[in-house]
């Protein structure tokens, strides 16, 4: 009791001596004293203001789109905004995401395989992507391991009739039968794979990834690209 009334007496002492001195001294002694208890208050602000600021800003990604082995002159970005302003979103809440740096090859030698390849299979299986634009024969491997959706049962006859020609088929291993059935699109006609230069040279095929949840918005991108 005696040590609390003795640290009682110095804290009343020492906040009479400061009573008579100049700001820039009480400033001082602020500092002195406080300086930890101040820069713990600070940092724990900022960390709460940016824990705030990125729950507050964090959009809603309505359809995630890879495309592999693209022309590097693709821009993300401009893919982006104009599919965005194609959709009306309100980009403030709501965004597209477009990756054309899938780079795969059969190179088992390249630094950069490995990564590419274990990207893609990771994002997929996990339902990060909805979309997939590919060359041929990376769309022949992944279409193989059924990594894309049948088309018959997700497009409108009005679809399926329009793009008939243009189907690419396989035998999918999670369905009961031997049929082939379509898994993919061949898009190098596509107004917009021309306009942005994706596979020029190159034949490349559309497809939907088979655990998408956002279907309406995958097909939104097929009617998009071919506009």
């Amino acid at each position: 009791m005696k040590n609390t009334d003795s640290l009682q007496d110095e804290i009343r002492m020492q906040h009479k001596k400061m009573s008579h001195e100049s700001f820039s001294k009480k400033l001082e002694y602020f500092w002195d004293y406080y300086k930890i208890q101040v820069m713990i208050t600070v940092l724990l602000a900022c960390m709460f203001g940016s824990i705030l600021n990125g729950i507050i800003s964090q959009k809603e990604t309505m359809v995630s789109i890879a495309l592999i082995n693209a022309f590097p002159n693709a821009e993300d970005e401009l893919l982006i905004e104009d599919f965005e302003s194609y959709l009306g979103l309100n980009t403030k809440k709501q965004q597209v995401l477009i990756d054309s740096t899938y780079y795969l090859d059969d190179d088992s030698s390249s630094p950069y395989a490995t990564t590419y390849s274990q990207k893609f299979s990771t994002n997929a299986m996990a339902g990060k992507l909805d979309v997939v634009l590919a060359d041929s024969d990376n769309f022949n491997f992944y279409g193989n391991q059924g990594f894309f959706q049948n088309l018959s049962l997700i497009l409108p006859q009005e679809m399926l009739d329009m793009y008939e020609d243009s189907f690419y088929y396989a035998d999918l291993p999670y369905d009961e039968t031997t049929d082939l059935v379509p898994i993919g699109i061949k898009i190098n006609s596509a107004s917009k794979i021309g306009e942005f230069a994706c596979y020029p040279g190159v034949d490349a095929y559309y497809g939907i990834v088979s655990n998408t949840q956002n279907i309406d918005y995958a097909v939104s991108y097929l009617n998009y690209i071919n506009e």
